[in-house]
């Protein structure tokens, strides 16, 4: 992020105040939580964090106002800066960059924001609390300057409690239960994300109680970011797919009603069980090879890491001078460019090439 941006986030911080970027946007309500002269601390601004109340007894008219009211007397247990609900509305409980107790502590420390959606059983006031959640998410996510990218595995922009969950810590899977009770999925949330939405929900397409058909058919081969060791394991009990001999396998069973409905084999042998979620792609073994290559030009080589484009991932090796990589993506991650490709395991794995400065004489080598 550039200074100038630094400088603008820093305000935001210091106000605690959210301007929206839409002449149509939503209004934010002010409710601040007292918290009688208590500081927290800031965070360290990486994430926005999406979470759903989980309170199926709270969905009528006034449930927004419910669970602020409930949040505010009990802010020492948990709380977040944003709740959204009630036919759209939005209200800030806690300042941005101020720590929030939503997600454990890790999530907590780099929580820019973290936003609840109030739940609600009418149709209407879905829709407008939908858009007026995804186009929040997309405001705080631009005052960090973050991608509209939803769990994109870098650990830095927007994520739910659920990418939390399998990657750092706890047991909650929202906000993706509940939109999918109203037929919004993963793929579709992300979507939305990327453009946004009209704050009347007019473009919110709801389909309710009818849950999403399992994507995958025995046969296909695909590649999985976690996975588990039996069809009814709980989440608590996932495997980051890193940690394995491999991220690719063959579908060779599906056990409809199962937690984990697919039965995923490699070579003769299993891997484990995996739901829809846990699926990044399909995979071709005879996908054509990327056509760009990169060689390494410095004198002391390059450390790869595997999984995400980030200093923090696990390391896959130091590559000398003189070695090629073949990519098929670039990324910009803890202010480096990455480029990503994957080896004959279907393991992917990142190396960076240069700091994010736009100065081609700081590449680390040649092809990029």
């Amino acid at each position: 992020m550039k200074k100038f941006s630094k400088f603008l986030l820093s305000l935001v911080v210091v106000t605690g105040l959210l301007l929206p970027t839409a002449a149509d946007a939503y209004q934010v309500e002010q409710d601040p939580i007292d918290f009688g002269g208590y500081f927290p601390g800031y965070a360290t601004n990486e994430l926005i964090v999406l979470h759903e109340s989980g309170n199926g007894n709270n969905v009528g008219p006034n449930s927004l106002d419910n669970e602020t009211a409930y949040m505010k007397r009990n802010w020492t247990s948990a709380y977040v800066s944003y709740f959204v609900g009630s036919g759209g509305r939005v209200k800030q409980l806690a300042p941005v960059g101020q720590i929030q107790w939503g997600a454990g502590a890790t999530a907590n420390a780099k929580a820019y924001a973290q936003i609840e959606l109030a739940r609600t059983n009418n149709k209407e006031t879905f829709k407008k609390d939908y858009a007026a959640y995804v186009n929040l998410i997309r405001d705080l996510a631009t005052q960090i300057g973050a991608t509209f990218d939803l769990d994109d595995g870098t650990g830095y922009g927007i994520v739910t409690h659920d990418w939390i969950t399998k990657n750092w810590w706890g047991d909650h899977t929202d906000p993706y239960g509940y939109l999918a009770q109203w037929g919004i999925n993963k793929a579709q949330l992300a979507q939305d994300l990327q453009t946004g939405l009209p704050e009347d929900g007019s473009e919110v397409i709801v389909n309710p109680g009818k849950p999403n058909k399992p994507k995958y058919k025995v046969g296909q081969h695909v590649r999985f970011t976690t996975i588990y060791k039996n069809p009814d394991a709980p989440i608590s009990q996932h495997i980051n797919a890193n940690t394995l001999w491999t991220q690719v396998g063959t579908i060779t069973q599906k056990l409809n009603g199962r937690k984990n409905l697919y039965r995923i084999e490699n070579s003769g042998k299993l891997l484990g069980y995996a739901n829809d979620g846990d699926i990044a792609e399909l995979w071709e073994s005879s996908k054509p090879t990327p056509a760009k290559t990169f060689t390494i030009g410095v004198n002391e080589g390059i450390v790869l890491r595997t999984g995400s484009p980030s200093l923090y991932s696990p390391v896959y090796g130091v590559w000398p001078k003189g070695t090629q990589f073949r990519y098929d993506s670039v990324r910009v991650s803890d202010g480096y460019v990455w480029l990503g490709g994957t080896d004959s395991n279907g393991t992917r794995i990142y190396i960076p090439v240069g700091p994010n400065d736009g100065d081609k004489n700081n590449i680390w080598g040649i092809g990029y």
